[in-house]
């Protein structure tokens, strides 16, 4: 049996690869595939995110130890899993990051089982469009306001704390909420 996995993107609509893999793939061997067929750079401790119908997180698998792991979850590394462990079925989700620092990703959905046909190894078998590039150009600092100097922008970038769980904007809070007494 082979794999046959569509990997896409949100932030490059017109990017679509196709890959075929066989069950015992690891996902190292994914991870490499798409770093070498997309032209990125190694950056930091990729992830795979094992996803639900909903593409909400259930599992993570990194490319290296992390520094912390919580008490509650399970350590997969890339090199020790194969994708059979969780591909479960047809439709299964999973997002790749692809740069650690500004956490982009590229979405993979397996689409078939493709019986009677093997792969001895991972390969791109079709593509289309330009994948999207891996990091931002480098954007001018912002220039202070003239008119207010009590006005402050800030950069949600900057403040967004990035864990993979249900994620707010820093204008998404009650100021109100956060009152300071003095004494």
């Amino acid at each position: 049996m082979t794999y046959r996995i569509l990997v896409f993107s949100e932030e490059e609509e017109n990017f679509v690869m196709e890959v075929m893999a066989s069950p015992s793939t690891t996902f190292h061997e994914m991870h490499t595939l798409i770093m070498k067929a997309c032209e990125y750079t190694e950056t930091g401790n990729h992830q795979f995110l094992i996803c639900n119908e909903a593409w909400k997180v259930k599992e993570k698998i990194y490319l290296h130890n992390p520094q912390s792991v919580g008490l509650d979850e399970d350590l997969y590394l890339m090199d020790e899993v194969r994708l059979e462990e969780f591909f479960e079925e047809e439709g299964q989700h999973i997002a790749y990051i692809y740069e650690t620092n500004s956490r982009k990703t590229l979405l993979l959905e397996l689409v078939e089982n493709v019986f009677g046909k093997k792969t001895d190894e991972a390969h791109v078998s079709r593509r289309k469009g330009t994948a999207p590039v891996q990091f931002d150009e480098i954007e001018e600092p912002p220039v202070p306001p003239t008119t207010t100097p009590n006005t402050a922008e800030t950069d949600n970038e900057d403040t967004e704390d990035t864990d993979d769980g249900d994620l707010f904007s820093a204008d998404e809070l009650d100021a109100e909420g956060f009152e300071v007494n003095e004494m």
